[in-house]
């Protein structure tokens, strides 16, 4: 069996299995725009034999929701962000600390795999402005955390910028206007938490954290502004932006006590007037958030260890605390938004990984 043979053998046969299985049981408030509508997702997973697959998912709503299987592709190791190219290519890019890049045609199924330098690793995350493809990354000698500045056609590294600080996660290219700047930025979440360089995800136990909000400019990496909680165990990680310009930024607590981390915050807000801050309804949810996205109302935080997704509107207070297990993928798309769960029916047929993407059309 070829190749191509293998990967439609592999994405007939998931579709086949989970159309017929019991699926995601998802008993989300529909007036909050949540799983309403049918949507193809750009999605990652690991099947039960342990391999990591990328492709197209379907979601249909009801009760239970419907996932079914498009396509898929097998990848090399766990992956985590996923983002758009342009037309049917899109880019997924390895759990930190990452070794490859993948290119994946989702019309065609070709991918092309693209190694990382052996002095850096990837974060798991991307955005593209203009020609360039900013990669986060940590510095293996130095441990800093850094963007990889690329050409976005050929993936070649052009530079390599400082964010001023460690753990880059993700990152968003910001529009003209918002908080101030006439020109686009590029906006970086600085997770914060030192790792050992030779031991894969092992926390330097003893370092402090330094986590950050960082403002960089799009073209020579020049750092416009840097923010930072009170706080500074949290780990700010996820970010995503409302169409008020208000961004939620979703937290992880690194506590060393385990009640103060089911206790900490899972969303800091960064508002228009450039203030950041914790928002106090969304505390006592394990101190773990997942994903954010942004819906009508304000921003919906799967917070997955406390098997919940929560719904705020764009000043933080909360509008509801829905049941999800395991919730972990988020995607939105004009008002539209969607989640993953992680129900036991599922489980037995893929993991879905931490992030998702809704497709146009």
């Amino acid at each position: 069996m070829t190749a191509i043979d293998r990967r439609r053998f592999l994405s007939a046969a998931c579709s086949a299995a989970l159309s017929a299985g019991l699926l995601m049981a998802m008993p989300l408030a529909r007036a909050a725009n949540v799983n309403t509508t049918s949507a193809r997702l750009l999605a990652a997973w690991k099947l039960p034999s342990g391999i990591h697959q990328a492709g197209l998912l379907l979601l249909q709503p009801g009760e239970p929701d419907v996932l079914t299987v498009l396509m898929a592709v097998d990848l090399p190791t766990r992956p985590h962000g996923l983002m758009s190219l342009s037309n049917d290519e899109y880019l997924v890019v390895a759990r930190r600390p990452g070794d490859w890049m993948m290119r994946l045609n989702i019309r065609t199924g070709q991918v092309a795999r693209i190694w990382q330098e052996p002095d850096r690793s990837l974060n798991g995350h991307s955005a593209v402005h203009g020609n360039l493809l900013y990669t986060t990354e940590t510095d293996l000698l130095t441990g800093q955390g850094v963007l990889g500045v690329r050409n976005a056609s050929t993936f070649d590294l052009m530079d390599v910028w400082q964010t001023g600080g460690h753990d880059p996660h993700e990152i968003l290219v910001m529009p003209k206007g918002s908080l101030g700047f006439d020109h686009e930025w590029l906006l970086v979440a600085n997770g914060g938490i030192q790792t050992h360089a030779d031991m894969g995800r092992t926390v330097m136990r003893g370092k402090p954290m330094d986590s950050s909000l960082v403002a960089l400019h799009p073209e020579t990496g020049a750092m416009l502004k840097q923010w930072t909680l009170e706080d500074p165990e949290l780990s700010l990680r996820h970010v995503a932006m409302h169409r008020s310009g208000v961004v939620g930024i979703a937290l992880q607590a690194q506590h060393p006590g385990e009640d103060a981390r089911n206790a900490a915050p899972v969303l800091a807000i960064l508002g228009t007037d450039g203030s950041l801050r914790v928002v106090p309804d969304s505390t006592d949810l394990a101190g773990y958030a997942g994903d954010i996205a942004a819906s009508r109302e304000g921003f919906v935080i799967s917070c997955t260890k406390a098997d919940s997704a929560l719904h705020v509107d764009v000043q933080g207070t909360r509008l509801g605390l829905n049941r999800a297990q395991a919730a972990c993928a988020l995607a939105a798309f004009g008002e539209q938004v969607w989640l993953g769960q992680q129900t036991a029916a599922l489980a037995e047929l893929l993991e879905l990984d931490n992030h998702w993407l809704a497709l146009r059309g």
